[in-house]
């Protein structure tokens, strides 16, 4: 049981996130249209700049002993990752916007940064989770993009929710973190995501 957590927690892990949401919006959408070598550039892009360069300074800070370990299990610890996370994202919405992706693609990461930026206050006085925040705004951006385009994929509610219920598990068996920083972390990652793409709706008519 305790691999099997530890499988869930990595393959769905936080600097993942905005990778899968990125590559289900490129799969699932009408930008599905979009030639394969504009989609690599996108993911790949978005990979490079979410996952692989906040992932590279985490694991320095280990090894210089700024941090204990990867899962950055003081909450002390979490403050600069933290940052480093967000400013990681806001280059990558300036990357799409570059790009001329819809405001609703580049709203979705606009509001990944703020359920962010709250989890970092949060930080300072109780330890949120990381891991429940990514799975939550990224259902959370599902569900909004579904309301836009009016569409109904009752399958992939079905599969996040289960992986949520997976990765929330998952942090609570490994003693990461108690049910209620569980249940904090997703309802602030979707609330955020889904407000977020509400508004981008909002803004079409303005």
């Amino acid at each position: 049981m305790r691999l099997f957590s530890n499988i869930i927690s990595g393959m769905f892990h936080p600097l993942l996130m905005v990778t899968y949401g990125v590559v289900l919006a490129l799969t699932f959408t009408y930008l599905a249209i979009y030639p394969p070598t504009m989609k690599l550039l996108l993911a790949g892009g978005t990979f490079l700049s979410t996952a692989v360069i906040p992932g590279a300074f985490i694991f320095m800070m280990v090894k210089n002993g700024a941090a204990v370990d990867l899962e950055l299990s003081d909450r002390h610890e979490r403050v600069v990752p933290y940052l480093i996370f967000i400013t990681s994202i806001m280059v990558c919405a300036f990357y799409m916007y570059k790009m001329m992706l819809p405001f609703w693609f580049i709203s979705l990461l606009l509001g990944a940064c703020v359920a962010l930026i709250l989890a970092l206050l949060i930080n300072f006085f109780w330890k949120i989770s990381a891991h429940a925040i990514g799975i939550g705004g990224l259902l959370g951006g599902i569900m909004g993009v579904a309301r836009i385009h009016l569409i109904n994929p009752y399958w992939a509610f079905s599969i996040v929710i289960l992986i949520a219920g997976l990765v929330g598990t998952s942090r609570i068996f490994l003693k990461r973190h108690t049910p209620m920083q569980v249940y904090a972390g997703f309802c602030l990652g979707f609330i955020c995501t889904f407000v977020a793409s509400f508004l981008s709706y909002i803004y079409l008519f303005i």
